[in-house]
């Protein structure tokens, strides 16, 4: 078999592959589309995970004469980037008003009225007057508008109260979102001063609020995690000249830092993943350096790893 597996400090998950040789047909239909991989390399008698994923395609077995082979090709991890703003979302009772129109009958009743007529007095004049009566009016039916108060149910971003930690919000905005972060390490983790309102696609959010806190939404060998690239390493990669396979190469900040970085070649040593700490001891460069992205191959020969490194202050 061979393989190429890539990592970096991207929060959208890195597409690899696996070229297995000579299967037979029975052993070329076991592989599926969305079925879970996981992939192993060790120079030793142990297994050491390399990257775990989904199957996103299945090639067609090829032949060229003499071996015939059929390509994976898998997702590290699994892909958030198409969960959607509305996920955000949550329900919320309200009261708002309501009016509806109600027949109101008016009962009936007897109502005295007064009546203007006129006569003649003894000198032949008009003369006005008036006079009571009791008259019945009749029930009366009529239409009238009535405001009422309801409890509606509606829906409105996620929200968090002043007072809450980044931590906090992290975790609220994964859950809700049913994103599953496997480690969360801040750098600062600071409290916000007022309420904060959840907008946006669940995973770029997430980003967004990890590089706030000077920490990082990345994938780690198949697993979404949030990691501080300045944490005290707690274990380090020792590598001296004979590990490395060809001279370091150096490469200058594309953003126009003062600091660059290193690309070195080695064996593949299948602990190494984004920000592993590597301490370097040859003729062409010594010192302490972070892994910010890189690869491991296999062409059947010759397993390797090369990663870009950066100095670790």
């Amino acid at each position: 078999m061979a393989f190429e597996v890539n990592f970096s400090s991207s929060s959208t998950p890195a597409d690899n592959t696996v070229t297995l040789y000579n299967l037979s047909k029975t052993h070329q239909d076991f592989f599926k589309k969305d079925e879970k991989c996981c992939l192993y390399f060790n120079w030793g008698t142990s297994k050491k995970l390399i990257c775990e994923g989904y199957i996103s395609k299945v090639g067609i077995g090829q032949s060229d004469g003499v071996n015939t082979t059929m390509t994976l090709t898998f997702t590290e991890g699994t892909d958030y980037s198409n969960v959607v703003a509305r996920t955000l979302k949550v329900s919320k009772k309200v009261q708002r008003n309501r009016y509806k129109t109600v027949a109101v009958t008016t009962p009936g009743k007897y109502v005295r009225k007064r009546e203007h007529y006129y006569s003649i007095n003894k000198k032949g004049k008009r003369v006005g007057h008036y006079r009571y009566h009791t008259v019945y009016v009749k029930p009366k039916t009529k239409k009238k508008r009535i405001k009422t108060r309801v409890t509606a149910t509606t829906t409105v971003n996620l929200a968090f109260r002043k007072g809450k930690t980044y931590r906090q919000i992290i975790q609220g905005v994964a859950s809700q979102a049913n994103i599953k972060i496997a480690r969360i390490d801040l750098a600062k983790n600071p409290i916000v001063k007022k309420a904060y309102t959840a907008k946006g696609k669940p995973l770029s959010l997430l980003a967004r609020l990890a590089k706030e806190c000077d920490s990082v939404l990345t994938y780690e060998r198949g697993k979404l995690v949030i990691v501080n690239p300045k944490a005290k390493k707690t274990s380090w990669v020792e590598i001296d000249g004979k590990d490395l396979v060809s001279p370091p190469a150096y490469s200058e900040d594309d953003s126009g830092g003062s600091s660059g970085s290193w690309e070195i070649t080695m064996p593949l040593i299948p602990e190494i993943t984004t920000f592993s700490g590597i301490k370097i001891k040859s003729q062409w460069l010594s010192g302490q350096f972070y892994v910010v992205a890189g690869q491991h191959t296999f062409d059947g020969n010759s397993p390797q790893t090369v990663c870009t490194i950066k100095n670790y202050k």
